[in-house]
């Protein structure tokens, strides 16, 4: 019996460690690759790609097990909400949505939550709605477990408790995204997956697409490192806050037009998508430092004095690390398609540490 968890669960196992030298001539990128390529072979990683970017100059690589296919395309878990929030902050810039804007104002059907209509763009891009999370309700995992997942809005709307609790506080909830699907779906006047795939491909990213259920594309799960699960058959319906999928060379491009070309927003917006606030209890500590604060649909990384923004995701066939080095303006993409404690660990608190002590 396969039993799925909830993605804050996953996010919890996650372990990151970086340092703040700049990429520099002298950096030996086949040495970075060699002492991956070693990690990887030591924790049956089945594949991974890399790539590393100071607008500059650029790392790329990847490592594929001989006993399975050549990976193209990931998920990304929850690293989809920072996707969606830019998403999101283009129409607030186009002058289509405001982060003030109650929620209610674009949901047709009449809601049974009391308080909804307190509840404001920015509560849910930044998780303090107080709105609980629908795929933490025992009927969502035992409805999973049993082969008939909820599927629509309406089915997973009706997981999510009638009153609100500690608004204006931190919980990391997907109901949060699952609701700003609507308001873009309301203002746009198309699916939210037509809306996002539409918008990325105007970017000239084709590749990063919204929904994807392929089964062909393998994955492993492996809770301790003596067993590894083949996945790849293993269906997820987190909604889109955790489905998007994506060729990795367009994710780590998508970084550099937000961050390092600023071609998709403006200073300003940027600003607004960092108004940190305190995670509270969901601190997630990373090697020395810790995710302490959550912007809107962004992540705080503090280790050793360096800041880095982005996002992290994981489901139960994959692990994304998409961050942002603010003061060296350095760009950083990992993927991979495995996950369960074994591959958590071997990824977060050995794979990336040597990744960003390379930095």
């Amino acid at each position: 019996m396969v039993i799925y968890l909830p993605q804050w669960i996953l996010l919890l196992l996650l372990f990151i460690s970086c340092d703040n030298d700049e990429i520099s001539e002298p950096k030996n990128s086949s040495i970075l690759e060699k002492n991956i390529v070693q990690i990887a072979r030591s924790e049956n990683i089945p594949s991974i790609y890399i790539s590393i970017n100071s607008g500059k100059e650029s790392v790329n690589f990847s490592y594929y097990n001989p006993n399975v296919d050549k990976q193209l395309i990931y998920g990304i878990g929850s690293t989809t909400k920072l996707l969606s929030a830019v998403l999101v902050f283009r129409l607030i810039e186009d002058n289509k949505l405001s982060l003030e804007d109650a929620i209610t104002n674009f949901l047709d059907s009449k809601n049974s939550i009391v308080g909804l209509e307190n509840v404001s763009i920015r509560n849910l891009l930044n998780h303090t709605s107080g709105l609980s999370d629908y795929s933490q309700n025992p009927l969502w995992i035992e409805r999973v477990i049993n082969g008939n997942p909820p599927k629509t809005y309406e089915d997973k709307i009706a997981l999510v408790d009638d009153e609100l609790l500690n608004m204006g506080s931190f919980n990391y909830s997907n109901t949060n995204y699952l609701l700003l699907e609507k308001a873009v779906e309301s203002v746009t006047n198309k699916s939210y997956k037509e809306a996002f795939e539409a918008f990325y491909t105007q970017l000239g990213l084709d590749g990063i697409k919204m929904g994807n259920m392929d089964t062909s594309l393998q994955a492993f799960f492996a809770q301790t490192e003596e067993v590894s699960i083949n996945s790849s058959n293993w269906k997820e319906y987190h909604g889109f806050a955790g489905s998007a999928y994506i060729i990795p060379e367009q994710l780590n491009e998508f970084m550099k037009l937000l961050f390092i070309e600023k071609s998709i927003l403006e200073n300003k917006t940027i600003d607004l998508i960092t108004d940190w606030i305190p995670m509270d209890s969901f601190e997630i500590p990373i090697g020395a430092g810790l995710i302490s604060e959550y912007g809107n649909g962004i992540m705080n990384l503090n280790y050793k004095g360096e800041k880095y923004i982005g996002h992290i995701g994981g489901t139960l066939k994959y692990q994304s690390f998409l961050f942002y080095d603010m003061n060296n303006q350095i760009s950083i993409t990992v993927v991979t398609n495995c996950a369960g404690s074994h591959y958590n660990q071997a990824f977060f608190q050995l794979i990336i540490p040597e990744i960003l002590d390379w930095i």
